[in-house]
């Protein structure tokens, strides 16, 4: 049974994607279908802002991500990626503004996991955890 605390967490993080999830995805989506790349970064921004205020979030409660979270996360990530280099082999409409928009989202959202992982464990323990992840 969950303690008050983690259910209190739960809340907090499902309240907070919630808001930023469907705000971030709905303004990448207009400005690929209008070509506004401005509009289209911005729903990126969105989408770091929520990973942001996830971290404080864990931060608040005392904890870190969870592997569904993990999970979730990476493959969210993973599919989005695919839909990018499919969208860009099959629609002969797929344009400069849409890879501006994607290539510079996808760029933020890795430089951002990357800050983060330096800021929790420093650069050398970042590093360190790629390198003994191989070793599993």
């Amino acid at each position: 049974m969950a303690t008050t605390k983690q259910l209190e967490r739960r809340l907090a993080v499902m309240t907070n994607w919630a808001v930023c999830g469907p705000f971030g995805i709905g303004l990448i989506q207009s400005g690929l279908a209008n070509d506004q790349i401005p509009v289209g970064l911005l729903g990126f921004a969105v989408l770091i802002i929520g990973f942001i205020a996830q971290i404080i979030i864990n931060a608040a409660f005392g904890g870190g991500f969870n592997r569904g979270e993990i999970a979730l996360g990476i493959g969210a990530f993973g599919v989005a990626v695919l839909a990018f280099i499919l969208g860009w082999i099959a629609d002969p409409e797929f344009d400069g503004a849409a890879i501006i928009i994607n290539l510079a989202g996808f760029a933020a959202l890795i430089a951002s996991f990357l800050i983060y992982l330096m800021a929790k464990y420093g650069v050398k323990g970042a590093f360190s955890m790629f390198h003994h992840a191989a070793d599993r």
